[in-house]
């Protein structure tokens, strides 16, 4: 810190050391047991362990406390078109669930991670399904649902996140698809009709 940032300092001390202890009420919070704390003084995250479980001091006017949960979350993923190999263009939903272990990396390096993270799940999940057909994606939604987790968690981990699993929710028709099984549908039923009404004529 600069000459000023250390004259700002002691005089925010100070007048916190004057005005005990009604000031102590301004300079403490709680972390929870599943939350840790990062401080950022005058703009720079403060070296160490993030703070937390316990009670936390740190400077008002000088400081910002973020406290992160740490617990592992869902994060719904809103359906999104994609291509498969077939040319098949099904629209899915995905589920994520992560965990932020390093919390000092996450709060740095990410803005919002409710918006990152979807958007990362999507697009891995475009360049995982392009690589399957359709009816492949429908028998082995699980393993490929293994491979998107192992994607999103391979970039994820740079951010100090854990990716714990990810799964494919919802898996739609498109309808093309729909329009060319009900068809082939028809023209079965169709046969099966001839057959059986030339097999009575006989």
């Amino acid at each position: 810190m600069g000459v000023f940032e250390w004259l700002l300092m002691v005089f925010v001390l100070a007048l916190v050391l004057l005005f005990l202890p009604f000031s102590i009420w301004f300079c403490v919070k709680v972390v929870r047991e599943h939350e840790r704390a990062v401080i950022f003084r005058l703009g720079h995250l403060l070296r160490g362990k993030p703070r937390g479980p316990g009670l936390l001091f740190y400077l008002p006017i000088l400081d910002v406390c973020h406290k992160v949960d740490i617990r592992l979350k869902m994060l719904k993923v809103p359906p999104h078109r994609v291509v498969t190999k077939d040319l098949v263009r099904p629209e899915l939903s995905a589920v994520c669930y992560y965990q932020i272990e390093n919390v000092a990396l996450c709060s740095t390096a990410l803005s919002s991670l409710t918006t990152v993270l979807p958007t990362l799940v999507q697009s891995v999940d475009r360049d995982i399904l392009a690589q399957h057909t359709f009816s492949h994606i429908l028998l082995h939604r699980r393993r490929i649902g293994q491979q998107i987790q192992a994607a999103v968690d391979s970039v994820a981990c740079r951010w100090g996140i854990r990716v714990e699993r990810a799964d494919i929710d919802e898996l739609s028709f498109p309808v093309e698809l729909q329009q060319s099984l009900a068809a082939e549908a028809e023209a079965k039923r169709q046969h099966q009709v001839r057959v059986s009404n030339y097999t009575s004529f006989l």
